[in-house]
């Protein structure tokens, strides 16, 4: 039974530390009026950065403009001390957006170092007639 008290204390405090980071799902702007993300492991040292953004019309471009993978130094998400594994810019992947589509939907597979723990900051981007709008994000994290 103490077994059981101590399993379920640590992963309550576990679950706690993973829920840190703010994601802006509540966040919403006059191009861009919902957007999601998720970091998956697919096997050891296999991880993907999964997103859908939902425009509020039928956008000229929609996607993500950025997106950085972090590996977690500390029992913390902290991207301002955490480890930078790579970053992914549109101008490098143009296929991290889509034209004159109203949901657009992508994803970005990397090795990592397995055992370690990793999540992903996004900066969502959406433009129409001229102008544009952006949304930061931030995904839970997942055991490489």
């Amino acid at each position: 039974m103490k077994k059981c008290v101590k399993y379920i204390a640590l992963l309550l405090a576990v679950v706690s530390v993973l829920c840190t980071c703010v994601s802006a799902q509540t966040y919403t702007n006059a191009y861009i009026s919902s957007a999601r993300a998720y970091i998956y492991k697919w096997a050891d040292g296999d991880i993907s950065v999964e997103y859908t953004v939902t425009g509020t019309d039928i956008m000229d471009t929609i996607g993500a403009h950025k997106v950085t993978v972090y590996k977690m130094l500390g029992d913390k998400i902290d991207a301002g001390k955490d480890e930078v594994v790579d970053s992914y810019w549109y101008t490098n992947f143009p296929d991290m957006m889509g034209e004159k589509e109203v949901v657009y939907h992508h994803s970005i597979r990397l090795n990592v170092e397995a055992g370690e723990w990793y999540y992903a900051v996004l900066s969502f981007y959406a433009t129409l007639g001229g102008g544009g709008g952006n949304m930061p994000y931030c995904t839970t994290a997942v055991r490489g």
